[in-house]
């Protein structure tokens, strides 16, 4: 597949996520495909679609915006950013009812028309800001 086709089929998957398309999604993921998410790595994809619909119960107007999409070979990569409202539990976080907006980065990579494999990195730090579990006037970091 080009570059072209690639961005297009992350595009098709991008749209049935917002969609919560378990069909399409399905589809469009090969069968092992591995999702190396920020705190834990799925595999295959019923524990991806398992994964999304938690976390619409917890956000369940969650939804995303491609920012920037780039392509290199078999590799796409989505600077996003995503909005929802925290009506469920989230690590910890009891429901505040915060409408909530953050941003990420993901990579995946194409193989035989599929998506293979998906990175994800993302500002949770900001996310649990928006849910008052972190204050980041006294957050000591050591680096």
């Amino acid at each position: 597949m080009s570059e072209t086709d690639n961005v297009a089929l992350v595009r098709q998957y991008l749209e049935a996520f917002n969609e919560q398309d378990h069909e399409q999604m399905t589809e469009l993921l090969a069968d092992g495909v591995v999702e190396h998410g920020a705190h834990e790595e799925l595999h295959g994809v019923d524990e991806i679609l398992d994964f999304l619909d938690a976390h619409f119960e917890t956000f369940p107007d969650y939804s995303g915006t491609a920012d920037a999409v780039v392509a290199d070979g078999d590799q796409v990569v989505v600077r996003y950013t995503v909005s929802g409202t925290h009506t469920g539990e989230y690590r910890d976080v009891e429901p505040t009812g915060h409408r909530t907006e953050w941003t990420g980065l993901a990579m995946y990579r194409v193989e035989d028309g599929e998506i293979a494999e998906i990175w994800i990195e993302e500002d949770r730090l900001g996310l649990l800001e928006q849910l008052d579990a972190v204050d980041p006037e006294h957050a000591h970091f050591r680096i």
